[in-house]
């Protein structure tokens, strides 16, 4: 596990400059003795040119002659990296270098060649001069060559291990100013105040960290969103039961103090109604708390609408025959297929029907039925109700929203649970007037579901 990006970078990347270094510096060292090697032979060319041209001149006069072959004897023998020999025509060695009479060169070929002489390894080279048929022959020990290749190594070397530490202290510049947004980014967050979750800015952030703030961004949005639906859940409950607590307190106190068994009765039912009516707020309001317009349905899976509403209707059936409400299901048609979870299905059906028979007068109808539409599914419920103007027709799906003088309970979320589930399912409501212009026509239009 990394624990630190910078560290591991500094290290990673300093160790990959000694290994690059060390690479670079055993390529150079076998280069060089190539590249070294036709330059010292060039020099070995060069040399013996040298003392052909000499020994021309040097022919016509002895004196001359003698100084010159002092001054290579005695160069060779500073050195000692090189020895010369002129053999004349007969076979007789006429000049050489100082104290290298045991040294035979006489059978060199011709050019270039190596020879191990005493245990050391000579680079040769023998030339014919026509003019004074005599043959010049240099050879140089190649122990040259390789000190030569080995300084240039060691002052390679040299300079890596003198321009190491700057090297790392720029690999740590560069590193520290790399991620010199990513500290940015961690100061701004670690000095928020808890309650603060506006996006991170993503201007001057690096490619590479700008997925991982954008998540970033999208958690803090629906931390926010979160916060915001709990806010709002206690205010809207607090306001929501306030009134029915109120009513509840005030029936529970005519139950205690009335000395009539009939009043106390009514008192004591209208405290039930309270309570039911109570718990019928706080369920519609932890279900729409629950579905956060940030939120994504889980379990989505093809579900078929028209079984799914038999059960719903089934289960509010009972309801509708309290009131003398004549409720029925049209057949099904092929395949009324759509992806869906179903319990939010299930709650969107139960609101939209319930509302039907909560708004329908005794002796009324509601008709349900799925419809084929092309490459929609459509769920409609049409009642005999009192209907809803066109004007408040999109005002009716706000939370807590009821049309003035409506009679009837409830808590006027119903139909802002039904939007927000009919938004997660990509679906779309639309409220009409119906055929015989009397009632609602309540149609959510799904996408069908393509396996």
């Amino acid at each position: 596990m990394i624990r630190s990006i910078k560290y591991f970078l500094l290290i990673s990347l300093l160790l990959s400059i000694t290994l690059a270094s060390a690479i670079n510096g055993i390529g150079n060292y076998l280069l060089d003795e190539k590249v070294l090697q036709p330059y010292l032979d060039g020099q070995l060319i060069r040399l013996s040119t040298l003392i052909t041209v000499i020994n021309q001149s040097a022919e016509s006069s002895t004196i001359l002659r003698k100084d010159i072959i002092d001054s290579l004897r005695n160069q060779s023998t500073k050195d000692q990296k090189f020895i010369f020999q002129i053999w004349d025509k007969s076979g007789a060695l006429i000049m050489q270098s100082q104290d290298q009479s045991s040294v035979q060169l006489k059978d060199a070929p011709n050019g270039f060649s190596d020879r191990l002489i005493d245990n050391n390894d000579w680079r040769i080279y023998s030339a014919y001069d026509v003019k004074t048929q005599s043959t010049i022959i240099v050879a140089e020990l190649y122990n040259l060559r390789r000190e030569l290749a080995d300084d240039i190594a060691r002052s390679n070397a040299n300079v890596l291990l003198i321009t190491y530490p700057a090297f790392g202290l720029l690999v740590w510049f560069i590193i520290s100013l790399a991620l010199r947004s990513v500290t940015r980014v961690t100061n701004e967050i670690s000095s928020r105040a808890s309650t603060y979750l506006e996006p991170v800015q993503l201007t001057e952030i690096p490619i590479e960290i700008k997925p991982l703030v954008g998540e970033l961004n999208q958690l803090f949005i629906r931390l926010k969103l979160a916060f915001e639906r709990n806010k709002r859940f206690a205010a809207d409950a607090a306001h929501e039961l306030r009134t029915p607590l109120a009513a509840l307190k005030t029936h529970a106190q005519v139950a205690l103090k009335s000395d009539n068994e009939t009043d106390r009765a009514k008192a004591l039912e209208k405290v039930i109604e309270s309570v039911n009516r109570s718990s019928h707020v706080v369920a519609q309001l932890l279900t729409l708390s629950r579905l956060g317009e940030e939120e994504t349905l889980t379990d989505m899976k093809p579900m078929d609408l028209h079984k799914l509403s038999t059960e719903i209707i089934a289960y509010l059936a009972p309801h509708a025959i309290d009131k003398n409400i004549e409720i029925e299901l049209s057949p099904s048609p092929p395949d009324p297929i759509v992806l869906g979870n179903d319990t939010a299905l299930g709650i969107m059906i139960r609101n939209i029907v319930d509302n039907a028979i909560r708004y329908t007068p005794s002796g009324g109808e509601i008709r349900v039925s799925i419809l084929d539409r092309d490459d929609q599914i459509l769920f409609r419920v049409v009642d005999t109700g009192t209907g809803i103007p066109a004007e408040l027709r999109e005002r009716v799906f706000e939370r807590f929203y009821r049309i003035l003088g409506t009679k009837t309970s409830g808590s006027g979320l119903g139909l802002a649970i039904v939007s927000q589930i009919t938004h997660l399912h990509h679906a779309v409501i639309s409220l009409n007037t119906p055929e015989n212009g009397k009632g609602l026509q309540f149609d959510v239009a799904f996408p069908r579901y393509h396996a």
